[in-house]
């Protein structure tokens, strides 16, 4: 064999081992990737709708009796009627508005334990407030663990100015950790000045001493609550917005149920029940006033409350810049001493709350110029560029949720020292009241409810199992939900992260509306025939699909739940929430088939509503 020979043998061997190396090698790759892919579960791309809101009254109004009435479809109803429903109980849950449509959508978005409330614990040798913040701590990973979608780990700086303050914040931070215990999300630390500079460069660097992280959860409150409206029906539950308890009915002395009137339509409906609950939050008071009545019937003029003591928070938001995308910040010695966030949010920054008294509950609570002053004020002594009035894209004020308990008589009227403890009761009459408490403690509140209900009206059922029960769009969610909706339905990676953040492994539902027509893939403030396309109307993510999800799949009936609660945009920016009105009208009229003066009356009012905003 000659020398040349040889050598092209070796090299077609050569050859044909790197073809057959590199054959391997990608069938081993192909195989690696097939087995990744294999671990992840399928993006759901169809899934039935729930039953119709003529299926649901057809349901009210044909069940006997129901095993749990729950009057209220806040966080406290709505966590309730999942509990409940996943014990196995006949539930229905009726709701005069929307869900989270007052306090339940109006809080400061934060799943915290409360270092406020710990560092009054201390100071004031209060078992209580101990209590309330160990309680919120444990349930705080609850949220996270059950919505991994809407609840999100959050890192927040206590910017220091104070030397003596550092080892204070920093022992403080710790015992935190401390008593979140197995819960804990992940450690605090310190940052020195530098280091708190270069992580929040929009800090006023004078004196500046050292930063202390500590971390929490930031959800979006109003769709966590219409997501537990929905895992309640999809448990079974009769569920209902827009049906308005009118009076309790007695047999002997006892509560036996309520007759709730349809607000789209005015058809009365009878609803018998072993048990009621009252959960109205602020409103506890209407319900409470009713159950004394003989007849189940509310006073015929407003009274003041008794057991709420309601008091305005109010919060504003501005744009990006006045915080870091991803790090909160905690004014934690305002003027008067109370305890004020600045949180990145949708986008955006949120900044709060107040704390004002209030004497009696307004039906639809708003922002004083004197309360938006309060926060930029605040804010003012954190950031060394000015902090203007115009950069407030929105504010609002909701009730916040503090309560005395009605049986025991005080003088004080103060609200500055009430724990925001839930308090739960049964009447003599067997109507059974959860208000008070917090967002993050929603779960335990519930839990405790049903087993009140259980034990009081000796109902047979099932253990709780909300601790590990994931909530609608939790399922089978993880982090590459996001680039998976990008790869399968090519979007823009912000949309899909804004799809997966607020509606998780059910995005994909919303994408396939999306991809079905294109003017589904138009900016709802499009969807009119008389809008223009301006640039302003691409600022938000929020599409005509979308819309048209929350029509069919979350229960939307007026343009106010979907400007205001199924989506965030009158909170994030009122004066794009108004551009918008015209195309959510447009699109919900020809979906309910309204007339001309419907359509009317409908931009009328959501334009009212969203201009408190500002």
């Amino acid at each position: 064999m000659s020398f040349a020979f040889k050598r092209l043998t070796q090299r077609g061997l050569l050859i044909s081992t790197a073809v057959a190396s590199a054959t391997v090698a990608g069938s081993l790759l192909y195989q690696g990737q097939a087995q990744n892919e294999a671990k992840l579960a399928p993006l759901i791309d169809a899934r039935p709708p729930p039953p119709s809101r003529e299926e649901m009254l057809k349901k009210l109004e044909t069940t006997p009796k129901y095993d749990v009435l729950i009057i209220g479809g806040g966080a406290a109803g709505a966590g309730t009627a999942v509990d409940a429903a996943t014990r196995g109980l006949n539930v229905a849950m009726l709701e005069r508005t929307d869900f989270a449509c007052g306090t339940s959508s109006k809080s400061t978005k934060m799943a915290h334990g409360g270092v406020r409330y710990l560092e009054k614990a201390f100071w004031q040798l209060s078992k209580s407030q101990l209590d309330l913040v160990i309680e919120a701590l444990d349930e705080r990973g609850n949220m996270l663990r059950t919505a991994p979608h809407l609840a999100t780990v959050l890192p927040i700086m206590i910017p220091v100015y104070k030397l003596w303050q550092v080892p204070y914040f920093w022992v403080g931070t710790k015992v935190y950790d401390l008593f979140a215990g197995k819960q804990n999300l992940r450690s605090s630390y310190l940052l020195t000045p530098s280091a708190a500079l270069a992580a929040c460069p929009m800090l006023d660097p004078n004196n500046l001493k050292a930063g202390l992280v500590y971390h929490d959860g930031s959800f979006n409150d109003s769709r966590f609550n219409s997501t537990l409206a929905i895992t309640a029906v999809e448990n079974g539950a009769t569920v209902l917005n827009y049906v308005e308890v009118t009076q309790l009915l007695k047999e002997n002395g006892k509560v036996v149920g309520a007759l709730a009137k349809d607000r789209e339509t005015g058809k009365e409906y009878t609803v018998k029940a072993t048990s009621v609950v009252n959960a109205t939050g602020p409103y506890s008071d209407v319900i409470l006033d009713m159950d004394k009545d003989p007849q189940g019937l509310p006073p015929k003029e407003p009274q003041p409350p008794k057991m709420v003591v309601p008091s305005a928070g109010v919060h504003i938001i501005l744009p990006d810049f006045y915080c870091p995308k991803n790090l909160g910040i905690l004014d934690a010695e305002t003027s008067d001493g109370r305890v004020m966030f600045f949180l990145p949010w949708q986008g955006k920054v949120l900044a709060g709350t107040t704390d004002v008294p209030l004497e009696k509950i307004p039906e639809n609570p708003t922002p004083t110029e004197a309360d938006i002053q309060d926060i930029l004020n605040e804010l003012q002594h954190y950031i060394k560029f000015p902090v203007r009035r115009e950069d407030v894209l929105s504010a609002w004020s909701g009730i916040r949720p503090l309560v005395r308990d009605p049986r025991v008589k005080t003088t004080s009227k103060g609200t500055e020292n009430l724990v925001r403890n839930h308090l739960l009761f049964t009447s003599e009459t067997g109507l059974t009241t959860i208000s008070g408490g917090k967002w993050t403690t929603y779960r335990q509140m519930a839990e405790e409810t049903v087993d009140e209900i259980v034990k009081h009206h000796k109902l047979s059922a099932k253990p709780c199992t909300t601790k590990h029960l994931l909530l609608a769009g939790g399922e089978n969610f993880e982090a590459t939900v996001a680039p998976r909706l990008s790869q399968k339905y090519g979007v823009a990676s912000e949309l899909a992260e804004h799809l997966a953040a607020n509606y998780g492994s059910r995005a994909p539902l919303v994408l396939e509306i999306f991809k079905a027509d294109k003017k589904n893939q138009l900016p709802v403030a499009l969807g009119s025939e008389t809008a223009i396309a301006e640039y302003d109307n691409f600022n938000f993510p929020f599409s005509i699909a979308e819309l048209k999800y929350s029509l069919k799949y979350e229960y939307t009936r007026t343009p106010i739940d979907f400007l205001c609660r199924r989506t965030r945009l009158a909170f994030l920016d009122s004066k794009a929430a108004l551009r918008a009105v015209d195309g959510v009208v447009k699109v919900m009229g020809d979906e309910f088939n309204w007339d001309d003066a419907k359509r009317e009356e409908e931009a009328k009012k959501t334009a009212e509503f969203i201009k408190t905003f500002n």
